[in-house]
């Protein structure tokens, strides 16, 4: 088992680099960018943002003296070896230092007559993607997203991610509960007595449910409860808070969400049941003269959940970008709301951040799916050792 869970550890530290590797190369292909608007930038505020941001570099004076012409301008590309300005010594003699690589100029960052020293700024230059990929997964290794773009560089990633995710959280905690109360007892009256009039209407209702998509299943909803019954209001979610108020718009939300879900795990117990209860064991079980609940829930139950079990990863991650849709329809402050306008609006850091969040959470929940299966199951325990 520890070596399984090694491998499976591995393997999705592997998983979160491609994922991440990819994303960044995808956001960056991806028209536009994160400095175009409406209304232009002033040449030296998007230097200076670029710069905030790793996407450009300051290029160093090679020399000490007084500033006397830039022989390149801003957009202009500078070859290997090509003069850059123009700088008087102190020693009066005058040299023009040139381009140790090949760049992109950004802004000119002094003016004619500074008087500069060894390594101070001369230029601001395009960084390269590589240069760009290197510190971003090395920051993404310590956990460090940067600062956001829509907060002018005033707070971090990881600051506006702390106070949204509890709120995913919780949405997505009471949508799996519903998903396994709701859907695991309905399957499993259906399985113990099927062709019935309760697993007729069940599996009805599941079978709606799974053709129904929550984009679609959502704005239903609002429009019913919310607009023209008005039995529930939209927007003002707080984390685990429990008055009435607070708890009537996480209604609508939850169900949304784990409606759904539900009906894929009522529809897997039934399957699961109807197979358990005709094999040998549950037989001899009940001819020990055991009570039927604990033939049907010593027994047969714990086998016929495995095939809910191993949907618990696909499940948690549909519930997980699911979320994304549903936190925009009822007006939720979680993650996926930072997650559609930073996208929208080229938010590199809160992008990465969120992509790398999500990416995350689905790893961590296939391995207790994993886990999981290995404790009910012996056969995957002796599998993985």
């Amino acid at each position: 088992m520890a070596r399984f869970l090694l491998r499976r550890l591995l393997a999705g530290l592997v998983t979160l680099w491609v994922v991440a590797s990819l994303s960044f190369g995808l956001m960056r292909l991806a028209p536009g960018g994160p400095f175009q608007r409406d209304k232009p930038l002033a040449p030296a505020v998007e230097a200076n943002l670029r710069r905030t941001f790793g996407l450009a570099a300051d290029v160093p004076s090679p020399v000490a003296g007084t500033l006397v012409r830039f022989l390149v301008k801003p957009g202009q590309h500078v070859l290997l070896g090509q003069p850059v300005a123009e700088i008087r010594l102190q020693n009066g003699e005058m040299t023009q230092p040139s381009a140790v690589a090949d760049l992109e100029v950004i802004a000119l960052t002094g003016a004619p007559g500074r008087v500069l020293r060894a390594g101070d700024p001369l230029l601001a230059r395009a960084t390269s993607g590589w240069e760009q990929y290197g510190r971003a997964m090395w920051s993404y290794a310590h956990f460090d997203f940067g600062v956001t773009y829509a907060s002018e560089g005033t707070e971090t990633v990881m600051a506006t991610l702390a106070k949204a995710f509890p709120v995913s959280l919780e949405l997505g905690f009471f949508a799996l509960l519903l998903a396994l109360l709701l859907g695991v007892s309905a399957g499993l009256v259906s399985g113990l007595y099927p062709n019935s009039r309760l697993d007729h209407v069940s599996m009805t209702g599941a079978l709606l449910a799974v053709s129904m998509s929550s984009i679609v299943l959502g704005p239903l909803l609002k429009l019913v409860f919310c607009v023209q019954l008005r039995w529930f209001d939209v927007g003002g979610w707080q984390p685990l808070a429990l008055d009435w108020p607070h708890v009537q718009v996480k209604i609508l939300p939850v169900l949304t969400l784990g409606l759904i879900y539900a009906a894929w795990f009522a529809r897997l117990t039934r399957a699961g049941m109807l197979e358990v209860v005709r094999q040998d064991f549950v037989r001899t079980a009940r001819a020990k003269g055991l009570p039927e609940h604990l033939v049907v829930l010593r027994h047969a139950f714990r086998a016929a959940i495995l095939p809910v079990v191993s949907f618990l990863g696909p499940a948690l991650a549909g519930i997980v970008t699911g979320s994304t849709v549903i936190e925009q329809v009822f007006q939720v402050p979680g993650v996926g709301e930072f997650f559609v306008t930073s996208a929208v609006n080229r938010d590199y850091p809160m992008v990465m951040g969120t992509v790398v969040l999500y990416s995350s959470l689905l790893i961590l929940a296939n391995l207790f799916v994993d886990l999981l299966q290995a404790a009910l199951d012996p056969r995957v325990r002796g599998d993985h050792g």
